[in-house]
């Protein structure tokens, strides 16, 4: 994704806040494949943390991202992750909240 789908998301997009991340939604109605956007500041950690929340964000992605439909789907992670933090608790803080069925039908 480029700075401007970044934008777009933020500012077209529907949000979403989890316990962990801020989630931003866009549906392009183009037909291409979900797109994944992942934030991780300097403020959550070393680049060593911030790394594998990134990884751990785009996991849980690639086995969901069939799901969405055509749409930019943007992860901005907040600050007060935990140091444990692990895919498990990835999946569940975020199919809570961002699972296809909970995304409105006029916004998939």
């Amino acid at each position: 994704m480029r700075r401007s789908d970044f934008v777009a998301s933020s500012e077209f997009g529907e949000r979403r806040t989890t316990r962990y991340f801020i989630a931003l939604f866009r549906d392009r109605n183009d037909g291409g494949p979900t797109r994944l956007g992942i934030t991780v500041t300097r403020k959550v950690g070393s680049a060593v943390r911030r790394n594998r929340i990134k990884r751990l964000a785009r996991e849980w992605f690639r086995k969901r991202s069939r799901e969405f439909g055509s749409c930019d789907l943007v992860l901005i992670a907040k600050r007060d992750l935990p140091r444990s933090l692990c895919l498990a608790d990835v999946r569940q803080d975020l199919e809570e909240r961002l699972a296809p069925r909970a995304i409105s039908p006029a916004r998939r």
